[in-house]
Parts: structure tokens; sequence; C-alpha cells
């Protein structure tokens, strides 16, 4: 379904250190992989498959929780929501290995939002 709350991401100061709290805290299998342009991710299962994962924030990034909703077109939505009053602090982004796209935002109230819509 589209336009819905699709996946949850932690940007992170200390990955390693979200890993170990999360794992212990829920009990959660928590996978680390190398994405493509040898980037760090950690994958967050629950218990019946991926839910969430973790991941470095950048410099122009917050570190906090981001939901993202799952749109069809990303270019699309991406650019309404800069028209918008949106600023964008992840451009539109190619996951690698036909995962799909992302870009993420700050929405004219501060608040963070991402986008995601598969390849």
């Amino acid at each position: 379904m589209k336009n819905t709350f699709g996946w949850v991401q932690l940007g992170s100061s200390d990955p390693k250190k979200a890993k170990d709290f999360y794992s212990k805290l829920f009990k959660w299998s928590l996978n680390e992989k190398t994405m493509e342009k040898g980037h760090s991710f950690i994958e967050i299962d629950a218990g019946e498959g991926p839910i969430a994962g973790i991941h470095h924030a950048g410099e122009k990034e917050p570190v906090c929780w981001t939901p993202f909703v799952n749109v069809d077109d990303i270019h699309e939505s991406t650019d309404k929501a800069e028209k918008l009053g949106a600023k964008i602090i992840v451009p539109i982004t190619d996951l690698g290995g036909g995962e799909g796209f992302y870009s993420v935002f700050i929405d004219p109230t501060g608040a963070v939002l991402g986008l995601y819509a598969e390849k």
C-alpha cells in the first residue's frame, strides 16, 4: 500500500553502540551488512523479517529515528515536498542492488520524514 509508513531508520552517531543497546533491550536480531559503496548498515529483524535499520548519521542528518512513507514515485514526492516548503536533507539516493530509492526531508514544522520507493 502506498503513502503509508513502511520502515523506520535510526541515524546514529555510534551504530555499533546502538546495535548493542537495542539487541539487549528488545532481543532483536540485528545483522550488519555492507552495502554498495562500502557503507555499513544494520538490519533489524524483530522475528518476522526486516522491519527497521540503523546507519551512521551523516553531517546534515539528525541523530534520531526516522519513519519512512512508501510512495509510488520518489522523484515526484520529493519534489512536491520541497515545493511545499520541506528542506531536503538526504537527496534521492539509490539503495543499490535493486532495493529502491529513498530521500529524507525536514517539513516546514521541523519534523523529519523519509520517503521510499521500490525500483
